[in-house]
C-alpha cells in the first residue's frame, strides 16, 4: 500500500521556477544588456538514508562571506565574491569573472531538522548536510474499521 504524503503546493512551483531557470540559462547565459547573467551558484542535491546532501561551486569566496539559511524545506545560500584588485585595470579584452553578491535558494523534497544541519566549505566547494526530520506520525498507521450496527438492530 502506498504511503499518503503530504503535498506541498508552494515547493511544487518553487521546482518548476528552478527547473525553468536551469532549462533557460543553459539556452541562454547571458542578461537582457548583453552581460554574462548574475551569479548564481551550480548545486547538486543528493540523498543518502539519514540526510540530503547539497554540494554547491562557490569559488573565491571567503567563509566568513557566506551565510547558509536552513528551515524545514529549503536551504538559502548567500555570499558575496570580492573583486581582488590584484592587477592594474588596463589592458583586459574580456572580463568574465562576477563579482558581487549572490543568493539561492533550493526547495528540498522532504522535511529537514534546521538544528541538526552542518555546513563545510573547502577548496570552493561549500557542502550543507541536512538532517531528514523524523515524519510527526511516522510512516501512517493502519486503523481496523468496526462495522456498526444500524440502531435497533442486535446481535
Amino acid at each position: 500500500m502506498a504511503d499518503i504524503v503530504r503535498w506541498d503546493p508552494l515547493g511544487e512551483i518553487q521546482r518548476v521556477r528552478d527547473d525553468f531557470g536551469r532549462f533557460f540559462g543553459r539556452l541562454w547565459p547571458w542578461d537582457h544588456e548583453g552581460f554574462p547573467a548574475a551569479r548564481v551558484p551550480s548545486v547538486d542535491l543528493r540523498e543518502t538514508g539519514t540526510h540530503f546532501v547539497v554540494s554547491a561551486e562557490i569559488p573565491g569566496v571567503e567563509p566568513d562571506d557566506l551565510d547558509v539559511i536552513v528551515t524545514e524545506d529549503s536551504v538559502t545560500l548567500r555570499g558575496e565574491v570580492k573583486e581582488r584588485k590584484e592587477h592594474d585595470e588596463t589592458g583586459y579584452k574580456r572580463l568574465e569573472r562576477r563579482y558581487g553578491a549572490f543568493h539561492r535558494t533550493i526547495t528540498l523534497p522532504a522535511p529537514v531538522d534546521p538544528n541538526q544541519s552542518t555546513a563545510e566549505y573547502v577548496n570552493g566547494v561549500l557542502e550543507v548536510r541536512l538532517a531528514k526530520a523524523d515524519p510527526p506520525h511516522g510512516k501512517g498507521v493502519r486503523l481496523p474499521i468496526r462495522a456498526a450496527r444500524p440502531e435497533g438492530q442486535q446481535h
